[in-house]
């Protein structure tokens, strides 16, 4: 019975001392752990739980209008050299871009999931998806929109099954 006695004062004396630890400031040459940083979907709200819809939206005030059936309508036109010269190193090897995108009815479709068909990494005639999205989004830094203004944050487009661990791409149709 003292044993259990004794050993229980023990256990209890190290609680103490690792709750006293812990509120303590970090010993001289070391340093505190960072703050947790805020991941959208993950620890903190996420503004754009669609992916590319959210983001991609018309903003009047910014005299901007960024939705995908704004933009395939300009680019069954042309696409902008400056854009063309981004993506062109994306196609597949040996494919030159036109400068024109292809129709498509975007404004009903499922953003980007209606992409991947022709965008699919196995298809010869357009660059694949995945290369021309993180490419367009990654690169030219403070060049670079979504990384000046959204500091690349993989989250808003990648999405987390927190139960399962399983990701997947936000999706959805466009607002008007």
């Amino acid at each position: 019975m003292k044993l259990i006695r004794r050993l229980v004062m023990v256990f209890a004396s190290l609680a103490v001392i690792a709750a006293s630890a812990a509120d303590a400031p970090p010993a001289a040459g070391t340093q505190a752990a960072p703050a947790l940083r805020p991941i959208p979907g993950i620890t903190a709200e996420d503004p754009f739980p669609r992916g590319c819809v959210d983001c991609h939206v018309n903003m009047p005030d910014r005299k901007m209008d960024a939705r995908f059936s704004t933009l395939m309508k300009q680019w069954e036109n042309a696409v902008d050299p400056a854009l063309l010269a981004r993506v062109q190193p994306f196609a597949p090897s040996g494919v030159v871009l036109k400068g024109k995108h292809p129709k498509s009815n975007v404004a009903s479709a499922d953003i980007p999931t209606s992409c991947i068909g022709c965008h699919a990494a196995q298809r010869k005639a357009a660059p694949s998806f995945d290369r021309m999205i993180h490419g367009l989004h990654l690169t030219g830094g403070d060049k670079n929109h979504f990384l000046t203004e959204f500091q690349g944050q993989c989250t808003y487009c990648h999405k987390l099954d927190t139960a399962s661990g399983a990701w997947s791409l936000g999706h959805g149709k466009e607002a008007p």
